[in-house]
């Protein structure tokens, strides 16, 4: 039975791990064809896979109905569609960004005396990618890994104010939004208010929205067709971070994220 089967193959892997679903096996074997050729037929699949035509046919009209692949209409055959090349060059833009970034990062810290993040979005929420942190005794942490409320952090809403206003509100149909402290933006219209402002200004603020007692200041990260990909954002204790503090470094995290953005394909 398909996940019972530890037996290696000769590679020495496991030819069925235990736990392994086999529908979902077979769709992601098929997709995997796509690294040796350009497009695959309905016989092409059934005959290496073992499987029958009308089962590789539901798949690929499955795979299809969701834009993994697509049917060229006069050779019938299938090629990767838009959301399976999304998927990839989204995972290849995120590795290249962390690797990019890290020189940006390091000199957002040394201007500003503060610790500095990169993070994008990931549905409602921002996910930090890297940070170099500031080398003062008091200082914000370290937030990479974390996932957090994008409308409760200066990064997330430098995104989000790139976002036209249908998809913000796809985002958060109730209208409401979760709040994570007694500051944080509650309701859709008080952020499309917060993101008309930050759009008009070139820069996210953060006033302890998302932590008690830290600021931080973003702007969002482009490639070269426009599309933002990220952002990069200046944290630091409210004790340290006055009034003028945002007015202060915004200049300084505009321009690096601009120089990031400039070496982003």
């Amino acid at each position: 039975m398909a996940g019972e089967d530890d037996t290696p193959d000769r590679s020495g892997r496991a030819k069925n791990p235990s736990g392994l679903i086999g529908a979902v096996d077979n769709v992601l074997h098929l997709l995997r064809m796509f690294e040796e050729h350009e497009t695959i037929r309905v016989s092409q699949v059934a005959q290496e896979m073992g499987l029958s035509r009308s089962t590789v046919h539901r798949m690929l009209a499955t795979l299809s109905h969701h834009q993994f692949v697509e049917q060229d209409a006069g050779s019938r055959a299938y090629r990767p569609g838009p959301a399976l090349v999304d998927i990839g060059l989204s995972v290849v833009t995120n590795i290249d960004l962390q690797a990019i970034s890290r020189d940006a990062l390091v000199r957002l810290r040394d201007e500003t005396g503060e610790t500095a993040h990169t993070a994008c979005l990931r549905g409602p929420d921002v996910v930090y990618l890297d940070a170099v942190e500031s080398t003062q005794a008091v200082r914000a942490s370290s937030r990479v890994g974390w996932s957090l409320s994008a409308h409760a952090t200066a990064i997330g809403k430098a995104i989000l104010a790139d976002l036209p206003d249908t998809e913000l509100a796809a985002l958060h149909p109730t209208g409401e939004l979760p709040t994570l402290t007694a500051r944080t933006i509650s309701t859709l219209d008080a952020l499309l208010t917060e993101l008309a402002a930050v759009r008009e200004r070139g820069y996210a603020t953060n006033d302890g929205e998302s932590q008690l007692e830290v600021r931080s200041v973003a702007a969002s990260v482009r490639d070269r067709h426009g599309r933002t990909r990220a952002a990069v954002a200046v944290t630091a204790p409210s004790s340290r971070a006055g009034a003028g503090w945002a007015e202060g470094v915004a200049p300084t995290v505009i321009r690096i994220a601009k120089e990031l953005s400039e070496h982003i394909g």
